[in-house]
């Protein structure tokens, strides 16, 4: 089955986070996506991706990473995951 990671990392200091930046709720609407459309996809929250100054990030396993994603950019993201050959 296909995966796109979402970094859940939150920070409680005054430094960016994908966490504080709303991926918690990104993951949620993605999960949605993925049960309306009946995707063979499944969303793995990752506690970090390690860019957070770019986030919420998330990554296509074994294709694309993307950043500042928006609840827009989700239907290109399982887009993506569902063209990506199986790892």
């Amino acid at each position: 089955m296909k995966t796109i990671m979402v970094c859940i990392k939150h920070r409680y200091t005054d430094k960016p986070s994908c966490g504080g930046r709303g991926s918690d709720a990104l993951a949620c609407a993605l999960e949605h996506l993925i049960a309306d459309r009946q995707a063979p996809v499944k969303v793995h929250r990752f506690p970090c991706l390690g860019l957070c100054e770019l986030g919420p990030n998330m990554k296509v396993v074994a294709g694309e990473m993307y950043h500042h994603v928006s609840e827009a950019m989700l239907p290109d993201i399982l887009q993506s995951a569902l063209d990506e050959p199986e790892a």
